[in-house]
């Protein structure tokens, strides 16, 4: 993925970031651990992550997970503070979509971060809007 490619908007205090066919488990951590980086982030943002039809997912085994959400957990704690942080997976495709949503089981519980899976970006964007000040 090299450099990721974060869309930042402000005003709806979320940080965009779309899965490519070159995406993999490795460089999505990358590309997670680079936003508090980039210029404009906060750690009030919440993020929208989507899937798009070109990604495979292949890296995305369970080991893999495991691995990343260790990772998480440490990142979550370090990086998103003073609100209750939202992740948004959106996944139009109904095979691809179990992926995001054994991610979304694995941190039901001890997760300082609200997860939840959308077909589309509109229904995302309208759940991380919620409840915002």
């Amino acid at each position: 993925m090299g450099k990721a490619r974060w869309t930042l908007y402000s005003n709806l205090k979320v940080a965009e970031l779309v899965f490519g066919a070159e995406t993999t488990m490795l460089n999505l951590r990358h590309a997670i651990a680079e936003l508090p980086g980039i210029p404009g982030w906060r750690s009030n943002f919440d993020m929208l992550l989507i899937i798009d039809d070109l990604a495979t997912l292949e890296t995305f085994t369970p080991q893999a997970m495991k691995d990343h959400q260790a990772f998480m957990r440490g990142w979550n704690e370090r990086y998103r503070e003073g609100h209750a942080p939202k992740t948004a997976l959106v996944c139009a495709d109904d095979l691809k979509r179990i992926i995001p949503e054994l991610w979304s089981a694995m941190t039901r519980e001890g997760w300082k971060t609200k997860i939840e899976v959308f077909t589309n970006r509109t229904e995302a964007l309208a759940w991380l809007a919620e409840d915002q000040a």
